[in-house]
């Protein structure tokens, strides 16, 4: 099996930091992409179903210059990961599985500060109405809540690193030892987490905040792991070097 794990493309929230005239507009919980990050998708899509003709080692080719040749796609329910992934399926001519989860850290929410206390605020993410008018290519790995995916609040510091390794097995039953290759859209913050499980760093310690490193992960990035054997293989991280500068993020 090989595994690609993908940032989503640059959504509306990202592009906060780029604003020239000093004038933010406010966060939203559940952020679309931008013009740039639907551009960033569409070449990231090109790239991924670009190949090259002739006898292809599946094992020896460490930048995929041959191609990929995904198999499998999944994605997280928020919706710029959604967005990302269907640009890909799309390109791809691949069914689009949405895997709850692999979400953000933390969920669907937002903090506000009332009289010196920080509120959250209660929201469910898309629903399985909204899937079927906007995304009716997308089929779910699980059942979701009739209200929405997302139970509501902020998930707490010390559930991402159980997710991941949960999100971890599950790929495993399904495409190890298999040919498979399995991409997931998913985000930077929850990346971090599913390393660390597929690396066993600092298993006993939950939280990403306490460690003494971070990583630079781009949007519409690609990191790809190679399962072999009862080993895990790191080829590369944060791959984007089909992006032109002007579309880095």
């Amino acid at each position: 099996m090989q595994l690609y794990l993908i940032r989503h493309g640059q959504s509306t929230n990202n592009a906060l930091s780029e604003t020239q005239d000093g004038v933010f507009p406010p966060r939203v919980s559940d952020p679309v992409l931008t013009a740039k990050g639907v551009r960033q998708a569409e070449l990231l899509a090109d790239f991924l179903a670009s190949s090259k003709p002739g006898e292809e080692d599946f094992w020896r080719d460490p930048q995929n210059r041959l191609g990929f040749r995904l198999t499998h796609i999944y994605s997280s329910l928020m919706q710029r990961a959604i967005q990302t992934a269907s640009i890909i399926a799309d390109r791809l001519n691949l069914p689009l599985v949405g895997l709850a989860e692999v979400h953000e850290v933390g969920g669907i929410y937002l903090e506000s500060v009332v009289n010196d206390v920080v509120e959250i605020s209660h929201e469910h993410g898309v629903n399985e109405a909204f899937l079927s008018t906007h995304y009716p290519h997308l089929t779910l790995a699980k059942p979701i809540d009739r209200e929405g995916w997302w139970p509501g609040g902020k998930e707490d510091h010390s559930l991402p690193l159980k997710r991941a390794q949960g999100v971890l097995n599950w790929i495993k039953e399904r495409h190890l030892g298999s040919d498979d290759r399995v991409a997931i859209v998913t985000h930077g913050g929850f990346y971090h987490y599913l390393l660390r499980a597929m690396l066993q760093i600092s298993p006993e310690d939950p939280d990403n905040r306490k460690l003494g490193y971070s990583l630079i992960y781009n949007n519409c990035a690609i990191s790809r792991f190679d399962f072999v054997d009862n080993r895990i293989l790191m080829v590369y991280h944060n791959r984007a070097d089909f992006l032109p500068d002007e579309l880095v993020s």
